[in-house]
């Protein structure tokens, strides 16, 4: 059993999202703050899942971020990682040259990162940007406050995404924009290719991991999330926020072992 799955606010919460009717510990420091926690359960769940198959961490995180999450301290070890919203994949972390070869080309198909943060430039500071932030060299992103942020004073820049092969997603208050064809859910069908693997578990909560749920042979989603869920066969959670993972969490373990008695 392979399981991919997100991480923020799908397995780990930051202090804006904590559940205070469950226990958790914190599993993330940066600049000398506790930035992130995971429920004990959660905990429990992710060792058990990783001795009855294998979970797969899918992140948008770039893989410096994606480090600071200190699974080891709970003796969680993952083999295999997919992080920087699928540009890069690790196994026992180092980078997969199958699939870095494969994210050239298509950094090479597409309109150079330079000019696309050369065009963007007067983007930077409309009012309600709060941050703008590169990932990896690979693509850029910005988070706004939408109370004060209007979205359509992008709308000639999105025009212009299309023909340069570039898409744009929104996810919260974050806007990313990458190279066409750096996905969660194609570094995921590489891997898939790799190893073999003719099916497997995708969880989720935002549209950035709609595709890779979607394609999934069974797809789980956290309620609390803002995927779009009309008419997708799609598990949801019936609780929010780590409640809901853990509810997800346990299902797929249930599910497992009512197939394999």
């Amino acid at each position: 059993m392979y399981i991919f799955s997100d991480l923020d606010r799908t397995i780990i919460y930051s202090n804006k999202f904590l559940d205070t009717d469950v226990k958790y510990q914190n599993i993330e420091k940066h600049e000398g703050r506790d930035i992130s926690y995971i429920s004990l359960k959660t905990i429990k769940y992710i060792k058990k899942l990783q001795d009855i198959g294998m979970f797969i961490p899918t992140t948008t995180r770039t893989t410096e971020q994606f480090n600071r999450i200190n699974f080891n301290q709970y003796g969680i070890n993952f083999s295999w990682v997919i992080t920087t919203n699928g540009g890069c994949i690790l196994n026992n972390n180092k980078v997969l040259e199958s699939w870095n070869e494969e994210v050239e080309k298509i950094k090479k198909n597409s309109c150079d990162l330079e000019i696309m943060l050369k065009d963007f430039e007067k983007y930077v500071d409309l009012p309600g940007v709060l941050k703008f932030g590169i990932a990896s060299e690979l693509f850029f992103y910005i988070v706004v406050d939408y109370s004060i942020f209007d979205i359509q004073c992008l709308n000639a820049y999105i025009k212009q995404l299309k023909e340069q092969k570039w898409d744009m997603y929104t996810s919260g208050r974050k806007i990313y924009f990458l190279p066409k064809g750096i996905s969660k859910e194609n570094a995921i069908k590489h891997l898939c290719e790799k190893l073999n693997i003719n099916e497997h578990i995708a969880i989720g909560d935002s549209t950035m991991d709609y595709n890779m749920v979607k394609n999934a042979d069974y797809g789980y989603v956290l309620k609390h999330g803002d995927m779009l869920t009309e008419n997708d066969d799609l598990f949801v959670s019936k609780s929010e926020g780590m409640n809901g993972t853990e509810f997800i969490l346990k299902s797929i373990i249930e599910n497992y072992q009512a197939v394999n008695i």
